[in-house]
């Protein structure tokens, strides 16, 4: 008897999955996960020598960060322009719901009757809402479940005051209303914080791309100069007749600071721009393949 309750549980699980809209974002971690492992464990090899393939063991570190960075990021840019637009229309949602509230209906009949309209981006998420009640989930699991899916400040916020004004009972059309204005105000303000941060974001990108630029001028120029024959010589001289670093040593360590730098400064990008991590992605993909791209055309490390 056990073995089909597990069945049934896990049918459950993959149906709620599917519900949530959480299958192509496994899928892609699968995916961007797999490329990491593969790509890390190359670089172990090439670093202990059992592997010889093109570049060296930070090449395929690099390869790896690029991978996630790129699979993860490009899908997570995706996502992120669906759940503006989505963030931009619920307002419209969470008004229409208040009519029908004023009309007469109860909360479930009102996402029913929701669920028919059109409302762009997000008809197909009130069709899940409507999906998970039909099916027997209580209206505050589905919002629940659709708050989770989209991860906006605004979104979980007016959901919540949506469940808890159910809840208490009450006038809720008002607090619909109320509720929709409030996401309206709350949409406004993260757009004018971002474009006020924009400007950070900005300066970041410059003062990363000047770090490469002077690294790069100095290894191709004044490193070379300074390690040569008669540079060693002075050099040599000036230290005390110790032996110098070759050009190879110099610009490997130059190298590594400028990844390091792109990695650290995409970071900060990221957070700046909209306040999460997981923005920083795209910017670690840009900054970073931007200077491995460099060194490699320039430099051949």
């Amino acid at each position: 008897m056990a073995e089909p309750q597990e069945t049934t549980k896990k049918l459950g699980r993959l149906k709620q999955i599917r519900l949530m809209g959480e299958t192509t974002r496994y899928v892609i971690i699968g995916i961007t996960a797999a490329f990491i492992i593969i790509f890390c464990i190359l670089g172990f090899l090439s670093a202990l020598g059992i592997f010889k393939g093109f570049g060296g063991p930070v090449d395929y570190f690099v390869f790896a960060i690029l991978s996630g960075a790129g699979i993860y990021g490009f899908y997570g840019l995706i996502r992120a322009r669906r759940i503006a637009k989505i963030d931009a229309i619920f307002p419209d949602f969470v008004r229409d719901l208040a009519e029908s509230r004023r009309a007469g209906m109860t909360f479930t009949r009102a996402i029913l009757f929701a669920s028919k309209g059109s409302y762009g981006i997000l008809t197909s998420e009130i069709q899940k809402i409507s999906q998970q009640v039909s099916w027997g989930s209580s209206v505050e699991d589905a919002l629940t479940g659709f708050s989770k899916r989209v991860r906006t400040k605004s979104i979980c916020r007016t959901v919540q005051l949506i469940i808890e004004a159910s809840k208490s009972g009450g006038n809720v059309a008002d607090v619909l209303e109320i509720a929709a204005k409030d996401a309206r105000e709350i949409k406004m303000l993260e757009a004018e914080r971002k474009a006020n941060m924009a400007s950070y974001v900005v300066v970041i990108y410059v003062g990363m791309f000047v770090f490469l630029a002077i690294v790069l001028i100095l290894c191709t120029s004044f490193i070379p100069a300074m390690v040569g024959t008669k540079g060693a010589a002075g050099m040599q001289g000036i230290m005390g007749g110790g032996s110098l670093a070759s050009q190879q040593d110099i610009t490997g360590m130059f190298y590594l600071a400028c990844l390091v730098q792109a990695f650290g400064s995409a970071v900060v990008a990221g957070v700046f721009e909209n306040g999460q991590f997981s923005s920083s992605v795209k910017h670690v993909f840009i900054m970073v393949f931007t200077t491995w791209l460099s060194f490699k055309m320039l430099m051949g490390v």
